[in-house]
């Protein structure tokens, strides 16, 4: 009974072997296509049940829709987030100081630093405190928990499969479009954001399987809350081309206050560093408490306060009121640490500009009165794209939002106009990478280590080798060397593993005796101080690993069984840069 186990046992190991060596490969479309469809199904089904968890809690207590934090009564709005962030605060406390990050910064950190593994443990933390964060009303969006959570739905199977790492890191675009996407019936802007915020590069290799991933999350989405677009938007007609200057402006002022979100954050954050854990989460359910008692509107994620300035029933002090408290509320609170989006808040405050502008504007007689929600919406593409500093992923979920190609026109003008203004306010870059280099971090789009990192070490090693002993009869030397080996590796546990050029050890071997035991380290030939390195890692790994050891090549390993590793190759610093590709 043993035998056909064993047979099965090593066919699947065989095929998983080469599954692997495949993914590792720049040119592995079809295998990163496939693994794409499947993440984009775990991501999606984890992010619906992350809503349905948000929203089954929400309305054990709402009278309304959820969101609709406005039919609390005055004491619940108050202490609510103020119960909330405290416990947050108090989770946050009890984890390691590592297990605390989490949402989109965390994702940009483990791709950077760590080669896109995530961690289960960040992932738990992030379900639970994300959870809490908006089911007790405080100004944070849903889409930073649900890309964290789809990122790490879809890689760690793919870890737990040891596949490499350049294919974690399309997984880790496969996760956060499928994410995106799912909180927005957005399929198209998850792909583009991906691209554009995540990756910072468009390749076939990596846009296959994210289109696959949205596509995919998108549909499970659909099946099971309807095909409705997050907003309630009506029939709209964009203004005329003499508006055109008016969406200028309205992208400029918009900018500035993408500018001030991102000041706001990166300050927030740096400040709030030295407080104790639950301190920080008091301090966030307090703010948001005390602004709930006055404008409720700006507590939760704030979708049903969107529909209601896009068909335009707001008076004009509480539009201005949700644009400075919005904007206050929600950068103080991930700046404090509550673990929520920022997506959506910005969103929020794009929308209330955009609808503050529509009024001040019409009532000068600047605009027509029908524009309302064409300014609502420019001012959320606007103040996207301002935060983000990605004017294309703005502009796409607001066609997609409208599904109005009329909106693409003066959506254009406004986007760009935010985004450089934003760009001049604070920086060309993202409110992710302000954060980050708030930390301490970096996230580097050197074009090299790009390059590098979308291959695996198993896509440009050299397969031409044996593994030999130091000390050697010629006979069994000459027969290794009857099969034309490039390279001998000498990777004996009591020396430092050596790599000789198979080429001049034939030479050298020539007048010895037939018998003779040899010793390969006092033959003359090229030899070169190799150094391990796993199968799983990138050629940016390898490149790094050569560097810091000082080695002047690599040999692959890989575990086959506990304990027992494998050599599958080596790789010399030759063979990395002969791989760049731009």
């Amino acid at each position: 009974m043993g035998k056909p186990n064993t047979s099965l046992r090593a066919w699947r190991d065989s095929a998983l072997a080469h599954f692997q060596l495949r993914l590792s490969r720049a040119d592995a479309v079809m295998e990163l296509s496939l693994l794409g469809l499947l993440s984009g199904v775990i991501a999606g089904v984890i992010s619906i049940l992350f809503r349905l968890a948000v929203e089954f809690t929400q309305g054990s207590y709402l009278s309304g829709p959820p969101g609709s934090f406005e039919t609390l009564g005055l004491a619940s709005r108050f202490w609510l987030p103020v119960a909330g962030g405290l416990l947050i605060g108090v989770l946050l406390q009890f984890v390691r100081q590592e297990q605390r990050m989490v949402g989109v910064l965390h994702v940009m950190q483990r791709l950077q630093y760590h080669q896109g593994r995530m961690p289960l443990a960040n992932a738990l933390v992030q379900f639970v405190g994300g959870l809490l964060a908006l089911a007790s009303g405080h100004s944070v969006g849903r889409e930073g928990p649900g890309v964290h959570l789809g990122v790490a739905a879809s890689n760690l199977p793919a870890q737990a499969l040891g596949l490499p790492n350049n294919s974690l890191r399309v997984l880790a675009a496969c996760g956060t479009a499928a994410a995106i996407a799912a909180s927005f019936n957005t399929p198209l802007a998850g792909v583009v954001f991906a691209m554009e915020v995540l990756m910072f590069q468009y390749t076939m290799a990596a846009f296959a399987p994210v289109l696959l991933a949205a596509v995919s999350a998108t549909a499970l989405s659909r099946l099971v809350f309807g095909n409705d677009l997050a907003f309630s938007v009506p029939d709209i007609a964009p203004g005329s081309l003499s508006e055109l200057p008016l969406v200028l402006l309205m992208g400029i002022l918009t900018g500035v206050l993408a500018g001030i979100f991102i000041r706001l954050l990166r300050e927030t954050s740096r400040r709030a560093e030295p407080l104790p854990l639950w301190w920080r989460g008091l301090l966030a359910g307090l703010l948001i408490g005390t602004i709930g008692l006055f404008v409720p509107e700006v507590m939760g994620i704030g979708y049903d306060t969107v529909n209601r300035l896009i068909q335009g029933e707001m008076a004009l002090w509480l539009i201005f009121a949700i644009v400075l408290l919005k904007l206050l509320a929600s950068t103080t609170a991930v700046g404090l640490g509550i673990p929520g989006g920022l997506i959506g808040p910005a969103l929020v405050v794009g929308a209330a500009s955009g609808g503050a502008f529509a009024w001040v504007t019409q009532q000068w007689g600047l605009a027509e009165d029908s524009s309302t929600a064409v300014y609502v919406l420019l001012g959320m593409g606007a103040m996207m794209a301002g935060t983000l500093q990605a004017p294309l992923a703005a502009l796409i979920a607001i066609l997609e939002l409208t599904g109005n190609p009329g909106i693409i026109f003066p959506g254009m003008l406004a986007v760009i106009a935010a985004t450089l203004t934003s760009g001049q306010v604070h920086g060309r870059e993202s409110m992710y990478l302000a954060m980050l280099r708030a930390t301490g971090k970096d996230y580097r789009n050197d074009p090299i280590a790009e390059s590098l990192r979308k291959l695996g070490v198993g896509a440009v090693m050299e397969h031409s080798f044996v593994s030999l002993p130091r000390r050697i009869d010629k006979g069994e030397l000459e027969a290794s060397l009857s099969e034309t080996p490039r390279w001998i590796l000498l990777h004996e546990t009591d020396e430092p593993p050596q790599l000789l050029a198979a080429v001049d050890i034939a030479i050298a071997i020539k007048e010895k005796v037939e018998g003779e035991s040899l010793d390969l380290m006092s033959l003359p030939a090229k030899r070169l101080q190799a150094a391990p390195i796993d199968f799983q890692c990138t050629l940016q790994d390898a490149r790094e690993l050569l560097t810091q050891s000082g080695a002047e090549a690599l040999y692959v390993t890989r575990l086959t069984v506990p304990g027992i590793s494998r050599v599958y190759g080596v790789l010399t610093r030759e063979d990395i840069e002969s791989s760049y590709r731009f």
